[in-house]
């Protein structure tokens, strides 16, 4: 059998006898109390369990003929639940001003940032709408939390919502709110979207280009009157609300092919912030690795951890496909694996799928070109052997002006024993 929980509200005059009749009223309806709270200035409130709308309806109406009792209403909650309820708000804004980076949290030392944070610092003072452009993994979201601490809205929530995890009927109500009875399932008493919970704050509307057309709609109306609808409502409500949207998607191309609309793009697009990938910022390296391995290794229990010199120039030398995220993940994997406290290139190459640097060697001038011999008549040699022959030659080059394996090793990032290993495997005399 299906129960239902409810709340009444009984604001009374008092008397002697008035709390039994209440409570033989509650007896004679079947009602199941769980829960009463008396407050002098409110009356009292009774939370009761039930079969059926009707039993509620009579007991309403039952408590309406008591002598003393001035009217009887139904509550979403109990007073306590509310408290309760305002206490968690309070301590999840505290924690979410925690969780919140200002930009004194952004780690960087090239000009390049340092020329991207000074103009965000700008517009951060101001209401317009913000665009961050960039690559997954550039820290968007960063940039957008330490927008909204730098703004005159700091005081009120940051709210961020990522819009390709939400299907289009989710997404809707979740940023709109919705009334109640608008669908199935749909609340008692509705729910206020997301829009209205970042009142006087800032809306992060992460992966923008992602949201579909009839959101777009909605979206575009928002940011052009600041009002909203909830799903299944009529009452227009006004919200203050600033936003700030990110993508990684070529928005332009998207609406040439008609995936985007172009009047909702430049109501976005007002400030528009590139953030710049880490391979545009190599500089930058150094001081994120760090960052990572404390971070890492705090996480861990793990403790004076450092990176070794030849480490800190392979990691400075890789493209970082995957941003920020990328070189966290890998550093994690390290050093949940290692014994040591020195971080060396050895870990990088077992462990995960970066490569070492394009060969420079200091004593050599010009390129170094390497010759893949295919004779006309005969096929192409196999991927194995041309590995080989390419490996050969790579060892030939290298060990002409660093003569010993250990040096050639250092040079190359591999240990010493490879080096031998090599030099016996493809018959180099010492050297060729």
């Amino acid at each position: 059998m299906e129960f239902l929980e409810r709340v009444i509200q009984i604001d009374f005059e008092d008397r002697l006898g008035l709390g039994m009749e209440i409570f033989e009223s509650c007896e004679k309806n079947r009602v199941d109390k769980i829960g009463m709270e008396v407050i002098p200035t409110q009356g009292m409130f009774i939370k009761f369990r039930c079969t059926s709308v009707d039993q509620v309806q009579r007991l309403i109406k039952d408590l309406k003929s008591v002598y003393g009792v001035l009217f009887v209403k139904l509550r979403d909650q109990m007073p306590y639940e509310e408290r309760e309820h305002d206490l968690i708000a309070i301590i999840s804004k505290i924690d979410r001003k925690k969780q919140l980076t200002s930009f004194s949290g952004i780690i960087f030392q090239s000009a390049t940032m340092r020329r991207m944070i000074e103009t965000a610092k700008m517009v951060a003072k101001g209401n317009s709408t913000v665009l961050l452009r960039g690559e997954s993994g550039t820290g968007k979201e960063l940039f957008a939390r330490a927008i909204h601490m730098e703004s005159l809205r700091s005081e009120a929530a940051f709210i961020p919502i990522n819009c390709a995890a939400l299907p289009e009927s989710l997404l809707e109500s979740e940023l709109f709110g919705y009334e109640e009875g608008a669908f199935t399932g749909a609340a008692r008493g509705g729910k206020k979207g997301l829009f209205e919970q970042a009142d006087h704050g800032t809306l992060f509307l992460d992966e923008i280009g992602e949201i579909p057309t009839q959101v777009q709609v909605r979206l575009l109306r928002v940011l052009q009157e600041g009002m909203i609808r909830r799903v299944g409502g009529v009452k227009e409500l006004s919200v203050d609300v600033r936003i700030v949207a990110a993508t990684h998607r070529n928005l332009e191309e998207m609406i040439q092919k008609g995936e985007f609309r172009e009047d909702l793009y430049y109501r976005l697009n007002v400030i528009p912030l590139r953030i710049p990938p880490l391979r545009e910022r190599s500089e930058d390296i150094q001081l994120i690795a760090q960052h990572l391995i404390r971070k890492i290794s705090d996480k861990l229990g793990k403790t004076d951890l450092h990176l070794t010199k030849e480490s800190l120039d392979l990691l400075t030398s890789q493209t970082w496909p995957g941003n920020v995220r990328q070189p966290e993940n890998i550093l994690e994997r390290i050093i949940n694996v290692m014994d040591s406290t020195e971080i060396k290139p050895q870990l990088f190459y077992e462990w995960t799928d970066l490569v070492s640097a394009p060969l420079i060697a200091e004593s050599e001038k010009g390129n170094f070109q390497i010759q893949i011999r295919v004779e006309q008549e005969k096929d192409w040699p196999t991927l194995k052997e041309i590995v080989s022959d390419v490996e050969k030659q790579v060892l030939l080059r290298v060990l002409k002006t660093h003569t010993s394996s250990r040096k050639a090793g250092k040079i190359l990032g591999v240990s010493n024993t490879t080096i031998l290993n090599k030099i016996k495997s493809y018959g180099i005399k010492k050297y060729d």
